[in-house]
């Protein structure tokens, strides 16, 4: 799957983690134009170095980035 092009209308998504009660999420976030971005939570991982690491994981397979959560 070398020849994916990109449309220039696509979204602009990213993958991250959030705390979700006593668990953290990997979330997908979707940005929408003068909207709150939409967010889907995929997984959840009570230790959080573990959410990260399938985080990553999963953006890498779906080529999308990857932003670590400030703090």
């Amino acid at each position: 799957m070398n020849n994916i092009t990109k449309l220039p209308t696509a979204a602009v998504s990213y993958y991250t983690v959030h705390k979700r009660g006593r668990d953290w999420a990997v979330v997908l976030v979707t940005p929408c134009e003068g909207m709150r971005p939409i967010k889907t939570a995929l997984r959840a991982y009570r230790v959080r170095d573990e959410a990260v690491q399938d985080a990553k994981e999963t953006a890498a397979r779906m080529q999308r980035p990857f932003k670590e959560a400030r703090g």
